[in-house]
């Protein structure tokens, strides 16, 4: 693809005009992933049991569950039919509703010589008797290697579970709930893995997982099973199980169903790190929240207001606020929605819960809400921009270089590597705007403002030094997340413009545009995994006793003079260094 460097300036707005254009035509066919509601629980049966059909599928017809049923021509299934199903069965399965799913031809582990014959067999099998080609997979012995995942998409594999491993030793039978958006759609984990020792509490601690945004992944082979004594289930617990969750209000879905809530082609860059990240915190004993429990009624108010402005769901005001379901419902219905009156552009705290981000998640694990706001489009009702001001910040220590602070929690800061915890902080209202300080342990301070008008943000952040050494290799990542902005949030650059301050992105007709700027900047970038705008400026070196200020500017652009506005920009007085 051509260059934008290329070009000439008018030529490039033509181009962008075009080629948006084009771009968004392709990106209308992916909607975006549904807010995970509480009680979603998928239900998988491994091996081509006999009793599945037998015993399972009347069950789940009477509560009218989806599940999904992997099937192998492993074992003994051509010799075996009092133990294993007849392909006409596993027909039947299909025509009632069920998935089929793939779990190889021989209940044999992936490798590069064998997959295509291994998936491909399967896959034939089904379409002669009527079945579509399985979307769905579930690794034989739930073993995995990062190597299996393309040869899986290569095959039409969508979504592919996994075990409770390497979270939790296979003999258990536990495991963990899916975390859509950061879970890898091929590396889904089972929150349980039933045993014929479980008792009810295993099942309880299984799907009770599904809430706060997670959906609870629960693996059975028989029910009973002859073949596989190890993994069998009596049909009077599986019974309990499913009245349970019937009675109890959960949605019982196949892991195709997953669709409406994992984003297709949004991918984390590092599987291995989301899972990595999970056992560190199981190992602390951490909870993988950021739920802040509102602590008055009026504090309650105040935030669920924000959060209908946002548009929650009742499942993200919990992921939020940390109440139980009742409770943020009614809070939720009582909140007020209104947009802010008056001409200036509305800006209010980000409430967390839902994630930032599409795309690229797991480059932002736990994000913290005391640096987020969001800046609501005057385009739109319901879109809006959230800045992470400031989303990182390093300090050259004499140790090396290091984080000062961190808008999230996966990567180590100073403080981590010395385990202490920094306090919450929450943004503060100030005369025309909104304030947030931070008093890091060392004694240095940051002060962050917000201001909007009616043509756009005024943003500062100071740095106080009042440790005992002089600060060093500032370097500043200022974030604008464009995840919540329709029209702007495709995963690539070819929508942007940078220049030495000033950043924008363009929507596909390619006159409205987002303009972000900080002085002192020293890189401007996007993302093509996470829809963004980068400005990041550098702090002067600070002496101790003394303070540092950098100013920045967003606003929107209606015209196609892009780079006219952007020169506007890198001119406007309250950016110029003082």
């Amino acid at each position: 693809m051509l260059g934008l460097e290329n070009l000439s300036k008018r030529s490039r707005c033509s181009w962008w005009i075009l080629a948006a254009t084009l771009m968004a035509m392709d990106a209308q066919t992916c909607p975006a992933a549904d807010p995970v509601p509480d009680k979603v629980v998928v239900l998988t049966f491994d091996d081509s049991v006999r009793s599945q059909f037998e015993v399972v599928r009347p069950i789940l017809k009477q509560y009218g569950f989806g599940a999904t049923f992997f099937i192998t021509e492993g074992f003994e299934f051509e010799k075996d039919k009092r133990n294993y199903m007849t392909w006409e069965q596993i027909g039947q399965l299909h025509r009632d509703g069920f998935e089929i799913g793939n779990h190889t031809r021989d209940h044999k582990a992936l490798t590069i010589e064998n997959y295509k014959a291994q998936l491909g067999s399967i896959a034939a099998r089904c379409h002669e008797h009527g079945i579509p080609a399985p979307i769905s997979f579930a690794y034989p012995g739930n073993t995995f290697t990062l190597e299996m995942l393309p040869w899986l998409a290569e095959q039409g594999i969508r979504f592919a579970r996994r075990g409770g491993t390497p979270e939790f030793e296979y003999r258990a039978g536990k495991g963990v709930a899916l975390e859509p958006g950061l879970d890898h759609p091929l590396l889904i984990p089972t929150a349980g893995d039933a045993r014929p020792d479980w008792i009810f509490d295993d099942f309880l601690r299984a799907v009770l997982q599904a809430e706060l945004g997670r959906i609870s992944v629960l693996q059975f082979h028989g029910v009973p099973d002859g073949a596989h004594d190890w993994v069998s289930t009596s049909a009077d617990k599986f019974r309990v199980y499913m009245h349970y969750l019937k009675v109890n209000g959960f949605r019982v879905i196949a892991l195709r169903d997953l669709g409406q809530y994992i984003d297709e082609g949004m991918e984390p860059k590092d599987p291995k790190g989301v899972i990595a990240d999970r056992q560190d915190m199981l190992a602390k004993g951490l909870l993988r929240s950021e739920a802040r429990l509102p602590l008055t009624r009026r504090e309650t108010s105040y935030w669920f207001d924000i959060m209908k402005r946002h548009g929650y769901t009742v499942a993200e005001t919990r992921m939020a606020s940390g109440l139980d379901a009742s409770s943020a419902k009614l809070a939720l219905a009582k909140a007020r929605s209104g947009r802010v009156k008056g001409n200036h552009l509305e800006v209010l705290p980000y409430p967390g819960g839902r994630h930032p981000r599409i795309g690229f998640r797991d480059g932002e694990i736990r994000p913290h809400r005391e640096t987020k706001l969001s800046v609501f489009s005057p385009w739109s009702t319901t879109d809006y921009i959230v800045l992470d001001i400031p989303e990182a910040i390093w300090n050259t220590a004499p140790s090396g270089r290091e984080l000062l602070y961190l808008a999230h929690n996966h990567i180590p800061t100073m403080w981590d590597k010395r385990d202490i915890t920094l306090a919450h902080g929450e943004w503060q209202p100030i005369r025309g705007g909104h304030e947030s300080r931070r008093v890091f342990p060392n004694g240095v301070e940051l002060q962050t403002r917000v201001w909007p008008g009616t043509a756009g943000v005024k943003m500062e952040m100071r740095l106080t030094n009042n440790s005992k050494n002089k600060l060093t290799g500032l370097y500043t990542q200022n974030c604008a997340m464009l995840g919540n902005m329709m029209g702007f949030n495709q995963q690539t650059i070819d929508n942007k413009v940078f220049t030495p301050m000033a950043v924008a992105c363009g929507d596909p007709s390619g006159t409205r545009w987002i303009l972000y700027a900080w002085q002192a900047c020293v890189r401007g970038w996007g993302s093509e995994l996470c829809p963004c705008l980068h400005s990041d400026p550098h702090f002067p070196d600070i002496a101790v006793g003394k303070s540092a200020v950098l100013r920045g500017w967003m606003a929107f652009y209606e015209g196609t003079e892009i780079d006219e506005a952007l020169e506007n920009v890198n001119r406007m007085p309250w950016l110029r260094v003082e």
